[in-house]
């Protein structure tokens, strides 16, 4: 009777499970697919494995999939990898409603081989009905590279015109927002954008004399000796500019 009970609890519970992932909004990730890109971003945290569901809002999104999974034919293991990603355009994303595409489910090695070459699919609902393009569209993102391992498909898609980022704003165009305890804060992207050297160009003049011997008052006081001052002048002068403002800013901190 116990075993009874423990099979019914655990159908329940996965009916529980089962339902609230359906009830979510977002895509669900087929079977053979992985993630890459949500909205821009590459380590979105809305992404669970266990019921495959992208968790989204309302509205616009874009995702971008990898097909990658192992395959076995008779005695052979393979895993099979596509040169090119999918990306998924999805116009209007509505409340409780979860997106997904059907394909031809591979068999072995040799069936994956021919799909990942040529990765028909069509975009339903969960409940199979086959949308219009204008709720979602897609396309395979090719390369003329080919297969390489650091494709970056953000970049590639933004050289395109075709990426969707609505959190990847410019730095000088970012707003100041309120955090939940009421302070103001911004957020700078995660390269932390380029710094304008102000003194890029700017060269130093070595001190004026006829003899590497002659010496000059410094302003606390010492002696200056030209020769080695002139020496430093010069590795100055020859340098980068991220290497002058290093050395402009030691400077400054001691």
């Amino acid at each position: 009777m116990l075993s009874n009970k423990i099979k019914i609890s655990l159908i329940t519970l996965a009916t529980v499970f089962s339902t609230q992932a359906l009830a979510d909004t977002g895509f669900k990730v087929p079977v053979h697919y992985e993630v890459e890109l949500v909205d821009g971003i590459d380590d979105y945290n809305g992404y669970s494995r266990f019921s495959r569901v992208i968790e989204l809002g309302e509205g616009k999104h874009q995702v971008v999939l990898v097909f990658k999974d192992t395959f076995k034919e008779a005695k052979d293991t393979r895993v099979v990898q596509s040169v090119n990603p999918v990306v998924i355009n999805i116009e209007n994303l509505k409340k409780d409603q979860v997106l997904t595409f059907q394909y031809k489910l591979p068999s072995g090695i040799r069936q994956a081989e021919q799909f990942s070459r040529q990765q028909k699919i069509t975009l339903t609902d969960t409940d199979g009905k086959v949308l219009a393009p204008s709720e979602a569209s897609y396309f395979v993102l090719t390369s003329e590279r080919g297969f390489a391992l650091t494709r970056d498909y953000k970049a590639e898609l933004l050289s395109l015109g075709k990426l969707y980022a609505p959190l990847d704003v410019p730095d000088a165009q970012r707003g100041i927002t309120m955090t939940k305890y009421g302070v103001p804060t911004i957020k700078a992207s995660g390269s932390g954008g380029s710094y304008s050297n102000p003194n890029q160009g700017l060269t130093m003049e070595p001190l004026s004399g006829n003899t590497s011997a002659m010496s000059t008052s410094a302003a606390g006081g010492g002696v200056v000796n030209s020769t080695s001052y002139n020496e430093l002048v010069n590795m100055y002068n020859n340098a980068d500019d991220a290497t002058k403002l290093k050395f402009v800013k030691y400077v400054m901190s001691h």
